[in-house]
């Protein structure tokens, strides 16, 4: 029996769909059911695996934070200790100023304890007693002008009001003027009450053979510092630690003539030591340049304060001679039979080097917990699978049945209504194919196919619309791509290309643009017959934006620079330019930005680094590269107001500086891998460094590309190599 288009119609879809909807239900079910059974098996194993992992993750991120602890202790320390060094070089400049002026500073006296009530932060002077019954005019004078260091000694000492402290000088000759502040039992200063003194102690002092004077006069040399030292100092029935330093003064003639110091009870630090850790089982202690420790908060072992002379001598001697050295790390080690994380920073103000110790017990106590819960969370995912299994499979039962009603229905709706309009449309499409786009297709079946005529008329009359913006689009593509010629054209002109060929130094740069135009720029230029001045750059952004901020930014640099430097210095041309660059910057725009001057004579090179990658510098006597120590300053743009320090090295004939922009150091592979400054520094020490500029830079560019391979260059690429010949 032969069957019409309607009847094959309904019956082609419903056994479509009955046998679609049978063969999508039973992969459905099965691949459900596998799903189910795998995600259960595996989430066990992730949950273990996750477990551990978090208790990895959590020890190494504790133990992280352990050395930054450690960081900023030593910060705080090493600065409240500096404080009596500082404090020490103010005296002994003065002392060296009065006594070397001595026509600018009348005789005067000061109260004698022996004789005189004295107040708290008044000054006095006694003398040491092997002169104290032979007392020459001569050290009379001396002592008399000393005694103008009076005020200073007072105002000093103001700034140690609430501690037990000492501001003090003392003369080659024997004699000693001294100021202090002593407090009471509630901790406080009142400068109002009179000091009491033991006579028979200032009978037997002699400053000369104090270790504060010993050690400053050991050292010979104008305001170079003796070591900070640590005592007790006895102030009736209260001892106190004390933090001191001391720094000679000397004559006209450069003859040493004594000793100006400070003592101070620094609380801060002492409590800061002594105080518990994060932990409750840690150790603090500060240990100075010779393995001797001078600060713990261990009572005994080999931790605590005198018990032992060296910590080199001991068990751990490898981890004190990293601590004299200025190392920073946190390392495992075992004190009285227990383990623990060692971390350690320096203090290099004080030269000295902060140790912390944390128990591993503790650190292992706080990961506790993790696995439990993440078991727990495991668990609780499996039975929400289950749940969800079994709904969604009385959910898909009912779905498949709703759905063959419909597609019934559907179907016969269909197959009444097809047939017709075909040839219809089939026959309105061959003409529209043809090419005669003003053809309209008449259909109302008000289905699918009159839907379909419909799109076939409006795809007409787009077609029309899109070949005719089509037109216009390429003729504007063609203007933008004319004008992005031009400007890549222009970017390039005012980079300076043609690289000067002399006796006494030698430069190249290159600018590879990611755009057609890009932020970055280099400039050179003289100052005068003598003064070379560089600049490389790097404008936040790329593109047109980046381009006229470059435009501006190189402008001022120059204009400032050519204007005042010879004035005012580096550091001013620098801070005037952002302040220009900050005018009317509403986009917040920014420019990182590395200036120098050279002086081609004596090879002085001056530079301010405003937020920059550090140079590379080539010393040609080690033939060794590295990077040069730059200061973090700010970037130029987008804050007013900025500082900006000026930083100085000397460059011996043969040395070289390699400037560059983070497009080199931050350059990606397919893998979004960065290039990075320790593989730029490695290369720049394996390369010739000799070589001509060109070569050179042409070289760090081939190991570029073999690093970045088939990617995409992500950003501007700039270098700029300055040799200096002397």
């Amino acid at each position: 029996m032969k069957l019409n288009i309607h009847k094959k119609v309904l019956i082609l879809v419903l056994s479509a769909g009955l046998v679609t909807f049978l063969v999508l239900g039973l992969f459905s079910y099965y691949g459900r059911s596998v799903v189910r059974n795998d995600m259960i098996d595996m989430s066990i194993e992730l949950g273990e695996k996750s477990a551990k992992y978090a208790d990895y993750l959590l020890i190494e991120h504790l133990e992280e934070s352990i050395g930054e602890l450690a960081e900023a202790k030593a910060q705080f320390i090493d600065r409240e200790m500096s404080i009596a060094r500082d404090d020490a070089r103010i005296l002994a400049n003065a002392m060296t100023h009065i006594m070397t002026h001595p026509e600018d500073f009348p005789p005067r006296t000061l109260s004698d304890p022996r004789t005189d009530s004295v107040k708290q932060g008044e000054p006095y002077w006694i003398y040491a007693p092997d002169i104290r019954d032979n007392i020459t005019p001569e050290i009379k004078n001396e002592h008399m002008l000393a005694s103008n260091i009076k005020d200073i000694l007072s105002d000093l000492l103001k700034g140690y009001d609430g501690y037990n402290a000492t501001a003090f000088v003392a003369g080659e000759k024997g004699w000693y003027i001294c100021a202090r502040l002593v407090l009471d039992e509630n901790g406080n200063t009142n400068f109002d009450d009179t000091i009491s003194f033991s006579h028979e102690r200032i009978y037997e002092f002699d400053p000369r053979k104090r270790p504060w004077y010993v050690k400053a006069k050991a050292a010979n040399a104008p305001v170079i510092l003796s070591e900070l030292y640590r005592t007790i100092e006895q102030t009736g029935k209260n001892s106190y630690e004390q933090i001191g330093a001391a720094a000679p003064f000397y004559d006209a003639a450069g003859n040493l003539i004594g000793v100006a110091g400070v003592d101070a009870s620094n609380t801060d630090i002492y409590d800061f030591i002594n105080k518990e850790s994060v932990f409750n089982r840690g150790i603090n202690f500060v240990m100075n340049e010779h393995g001797e420790i001078i600060f713990s908060s261990q009572a005994k072992g080999i931790l605590a304060v005198n018990e032992v002379d060296d910590l080199r001598d001991t068990y751990l001697s490898e981890i004190a001679e990293r601590m004299i050295k200025g190392e920073q790390d946190v390392v495992p080690v075992k004190l009285n039979s227990e383990n623990y994380y060692f971390a350690f920073s320096p203090m290099p103000e004080s030269n000295c080097s902060f140790g912390m110790l944390i128990s591993e017990n503790e650190i292992l106590t706080a990961t506790s917990g993790t696995g439990a819960y993440f078991l727990q969370q495991v668990a609780n995912m499996q039975r929400k699978m289950r749940e969800e299994h079994s709904f969604l499979n009385d959910l898909a039962l009912f779905v498949s049945l709703t759905l063959m009603v419909i597609l019934f229905l559907m179907s016969t709706n269909l197959s009444n209504r097809f047939v017709k309009p075909i040839h219809e449309l089939s026959d309105g499409v061959r003409e529209i194919a043809s090419g005669n786009l003003d053809k309209k297709l008449d259909i109302h079946t008000g289905d699918e196919i009159e839907h379909l005529a419909t799109c076939f008329n409006v795809m007409t009359d787009e077609l029309k619309i899109y070949i005719a913006n089509l037109t216009k689009a390429t003729a504007e593509k063609e203007r933008i791509a004319t004008e992005l010629n031009v400007a890549t054209e222009i970017q390039s002109g005012m980079l300076p290309k043609d690289f000067p060929v002399r006796e006494d130094f030698e430069l190249f740069a290159t600018m590879k643009p990611a755009k057609e135009v890009g932020g970055d720029f280099y400039d050179f230029y003289f100052l005068d017959e003598t003064h070379l001045a560089i600049t490389v750059a790097d404008v936040s952004g790329k593109g047109i934006p980046a381009a006229l901020f470059m435009v501006i930014a190189k402008t001022v640099l120059n204009n400032f620079a050519e204007s005042f430097y010879k004035q005012n210095g580096l550091a001013p041309v620098v801070t005037a330019a952002n302040e220009q660059l900050c005018a009317n910057n509403e986009a917040m725009m920014f420019v990182t930005a590395f200036v120098g001057v050279l002086d081609l004579q004596s090879g002085e090179f001056v530079f301010v680094n405003a937020g920059h990658n550090p140079p590379v510098v080539y010393h040609a006597e080690e033939n060794h590269c590295d990077f040069l120590d730059v200061k973090k300053n700010f970037v130029l743009g987008p804050m007013v107001g900025i500082p900006f320090a000026e930083q100085k090295i000397s460059l011996k004939p043969g040395d070289l500086l390699f400037l560059y922009t983070d497009g080199v150091t931050e350059a990606l592979n397919v893998n979004d891998e960065e290039y990075l400054p320790d593989r730029l520094i490695d290369f720049m020490n394996s390369t010739d460094c000799t070589a001509n500029l060109e070569t050179l830079l042409e070289n760090v560019r081939d190991d570029l590309s073999k690093h970045v391979g088939e990617a995409e260059q992500s950003d501007d690429i700039t270098m700029f190599a300055l040799r200096f010949k002397g």
